[in-house]
């Protein structure tokens, strides 16, 4: 218990070290159009969707028996890597909408991480109460 504990801690100080940073580049007195602060709200999606990761791993890896979980995760992190080279190249570029919404997915993905938790416990243990 107490190894999760440190697991948890050093996984939180990272959260905060590294949204902490975002905030200080975010008012850095750089030219309000720069794309690569613009891109601080699309690593926090990728923050959010890997902190998910890690806690539905931790939680059904045992029941993950043909890595079902690793495998989409792995695509979806793949993709948006690809992404994030685009946005950082200005291939893609972000408009102000765009930084707004994802700043709104990475909400959407981390409030409701007890829910996408549970809904991926029915779906692994078809319906039924294994824990």
């Amino acid at each position: 218990m107490e190894k999760r504990n440190d697991t948890e801690l050093i996984k939180e100080l990272f959260e905060v070290v590294l949204l902490i940073g975002l905030i200080i580049i975010r008012f850095l007195p750089i030219e309000n159009n720069f794309s690569t602060i613009r891109i601080a709200g699309y690593v926090g999606v990728l923050v959010s969707m890997l902190d998910l990761y890690v806690d539905s791993i931790k939680k059904f890896s045992d029941y993950d028996k043909f890595h079902v979980i690793k495998g989409w995760s792995y695509l979806l992190f793949f993709i948006m890597a690809i992404f994030l080279l685009l946005f950082l190249t200005d291939i893609i570029k972000i408009n102000d909408i765009w930084s707004d919404v994802f700043t709104l997915m990475a909400l959407l993905i981390t409030l409701p991480k007890r829910l996408y938790i549970q809904l991926l416990a029915i779906y692994i243990y078809g319906g039924k109460n294994n824990e």
